[in-house]
């Protein structure tokens, strides 16, 4: 079994502490101490607790971000030709509630750690978004706007910018519905997704 770095055991505690009390519960020296370091070695890795936050963020964000333009790109194999909306969305989709099953990228404690960013982080979080991932958010606004091109760009902007909104509070909820009790998690994922890529693609064909 692996030993994790000690940046890696800081990045791990901060996630899980801001997912069980919140951003404005947690502190350096509360940091410190769940991850058995001291506080030299946080502002080392990190300078101090803001861009520690944003490395927690980043490093998931970063990933799915590249997902999604991978999966984009295998669509239109780098040409700009209308793709099936279905596809389109469910490359921007999947790949985000794939993420509350994959420990590995933060699993449902990143999950709750997006959600709080939302309530208590808003300003952080839109500033992260518009800097880092406008790009790849226009490409695939790009993409669904060829796909309904009897859209103008106007309305393709507002009903992603809902899509989005909805996207994420199934991620920040994921699994709290009663239904979600009667099936599997493998069987309630594949029907949150289809269910959402069905929701979006009628938002955006009517």
């Amino acid at each position: 079994m692996s030993t994790l770095s000690t940046k890696e055991r800081i990045l791990n505690t901060t996630e899980q502490l801001i997912a069980d009390k919140g951003f404005s519960g947690i502190s350096i020296r509360k940091i410190s101490h769940a991850a058995q370091t001291n506080l030299a070695a946080i502002n080392y890795h990190f300078g101090n607790k803001q861009q520690l936050i944003n490395a927690v963020l980043e490093r998931r964000l970063n990933n799915l971000f590249d997902i999604r333009q991978k999966m984009l790109n295998d669509l239109n194999q780098g040409k700009k030709k209308a793709c099936v909306l279905e596809q389109v969305l469910h490359a921007f989709i999947a790949p985000a509630l794939y993420m509350i099953n994959d420990k590995n990228q933060g699993g449902k404690t990143f999950m709750l750690v997006l959600a709080r960013a939302y309530a208590e982080q808003g300003e952080y979080l839109h500033q992260l978004m518009t800097t880092r991932y406008t790009n790849t958010i226009k490409k695939f606004a790009d993409a669904i706007h060829r796909s309904v091109p009897h859209l103008d760009k106007e309305t393709v902007f507002w009903r992603f910018h809902f899509i989005i909104g909805s996207l994420t509070y199934a991620m920040s909820d994921f699994g709290a519905s009663s239904i979600s009790k009667q099936m599997s998690e493998s069987d309630y994922f594949n029907r949150s997704v289809d269910e959402l890529i069905q929701f979006a693609v009628q938002a955006l064909q009517a």
